[in-house]
């Protein structure tokens, strides 16, 4: 029996003139053990008496509703965090005044939300700098329809980035195991170090091809960059004479001194092409996103003393890759022209 029902019986009983004693006896003497006590037959004939058209429905109780998950704090949830992606739930909770469990609840299970860390982009891009990127990989994706391996065997990719003495580890990668009751072991703050030096590297599906490092406060130029495009022509013909037989397609940014007329006069006299590359496209430039990456990775941390010191470690570090590394990396390509296409332009982590 449910309350809904026993008070029924109860009203009916009233109504009818018997007592709580009473009604309390012939309800034991039908339903036994499952009947409801005296205390609580006497409150409903009391509250049956003082008015005979009460329903049988429990009074409203003080305190907090229950329904604070309404359509209109649902909204109203969704516009603050909406206005503003860092506010605390406590807050949120203290301008809609329902409790931190209620608003925790409503961004998780109705609004699909959490908090996440922000990924850095290199530039905000203009919907005609997204339109490019589009296009350009819609164009390369179009030139390895027929046979994408053999067109992304042409590939030599090159770029140079900053190689410091010292680079700290970040929070993540500086954690550390303890045991139960130890004290959380503790390390100074440390910076970046100002003594660093430039690695230019060239590389392809099969290793690497080509690097030089600039030293002693020395700066990238055009005619620097040209000389290294003649290397990388002489070395290509020692290591990898087969790609001659094919026009090997020169993979780089828009940086100005890659495109400087005497660069581009050294790519045209080694008759080499070059992969068209949207501005602003990291995401797409294999040294960045791949290689660079994995590079800097292994030096965090490392303390350097010297420029030589830091060329040897990195010249051991890449000659361990295995040629499978290098692989892995122009092959990455093809997926990540797709992706941008896909995302409108957008960048792809």
């Amino acid at each position: 029996m449910s309350n809904i029902e026993y008070r029924t019986i109860i009203k009916f009983f009233t109504l009818k003139g018997l007592n709580a004693t009473e009604i309390t006896e012939e309800l034991k003497e039908v339903y036994d053990e499952s009947a409801p006590a005296y205390s609580t037959v006497a409150k409903w004939v009391a509250e049956f008496k003082d008015d005979p058209t009460r329903d049988f429905k429990d009074a409203p109780r003080s305190g907090r509703p229950s329904t604070t998950t309404t359509d209109e704090n649902i909204k109203a949830v969704e516009h603050i965090v909406m206005r503003d992606r860092q506010i605390s739930v406590r807050r949120v909770a203290a301008e809609l005044n329902i409790p931190k469990t209620i608003v925790h609840e409503i961004m998780s299970n109705y609004l699909g939300m959490r908090k996440v860390c922000v990924r850095w982009v290199p530039k905000f891009l203009t919907p005609l700098q997204r339109a490019n990127r589009v296009e350009c990989c819609q164009e390369l994706l179009q030139a390895c329809e027929l046979n994408s391996a053999q067109f992304l065997s042409r590939i030599v990719t090159g770029d140079e980035t900053w190689v410091h003495h010292y680079d700290p580890l970040s929070h993540q990668e500086a954690r550390v195991w303890k045991k139960s009751g130890e004290e959380i072991p503790t390390q100074s703050v440390r910076k970046r170090s100002a003594g660093k030096v430039m690695l230019v590297i060239f590389w392809d599906e099969d290793g690497v091809l080509l690097t030089d490092y600039l030293t002693g406060g020395k700066t990238m130029n055009g005619s620097y960059y040209a000389s290294l495009i003649e290397q990388l022509h002489a070395t290509i013909l020692a290591k990898r004479h087969r790609k001659i037989n094919h026009e090997v397609l020169v993979l780089h940014d828009n940086a100005s001194v890659h495109k400087s007329n005497v660069v581009q006069a050294a790519i045209r006299k080694a008759n080499f092409g070059e992969v068209n590359h949207p501005a602003y496209s990291p995401d797409i430039a294999p040294s960045d996103y791949y290689l660079f990456k994995n590079l800097k990775a292994f030096l965090r941390g490392k303390n350097f003393y010297s420029d030589d010191e830091v060329i040897t470690t990195v010249e051991e570090h890449l000659n361990n890759l295995g040629s499978g590394f290098f692989f892995d990396g122009i092959q990455s390509l093809y997926n990540r022209w797709q992706r941008v296409v896909a995302s409108e332009g957008y960048y792809i982590q």
